[in-house]
């Protein structure tokens, strides 16, 4: 849009002047437009390493959590409850444990 308004004042100025003062002004207009997307993908790069760095913390914890249940000569409860959603026990005595969501998008 910005280049469409360029176009139409200069085609319509008849002085140099003022063609070199149009030029010279979009020119800075152009150079603002550059900086704000240079500044918008860096703040989005920021944005993204960011979140990749929480998600890489939430696996982190949640592998020292399986760690410790799995390392543990017996299981805290705190932490067996922050993981495990359900417990089933079926007719034949097998168990099966249903992680919370959180967990097993993390797993996956």
């Amino acid at each position: 849009m910005l280049i469409n308004q360029k176009i139409k004042e200069m085609a319509s100025c008849n002085n140099s002047m003022q063609r070199e003062i149009i030029e010279n002004t979009y020119k800075e207009l152009e150079k603002e437009k550059m900086q704000r997307m240079a500044h918008l993908q860096e703040l989005i790069q920021n944005d993204e390493k960011k979140n990749l760095e929480d998600k890489i913390q939430k696996l982190k914890t949640s592998v020292e959590y399986f760690d410790e249940i799995i390392n543990a000569s017996k299981p805290n409860r705190i932490i067996l409850q922050m993981i495990i959603d359900k417990i089933y026990i079926h007719r034949d005595k097998t168990i099966r444990f249903s992680l919370k969501a959180d967990i097993e998008k993390l797993l996956k």
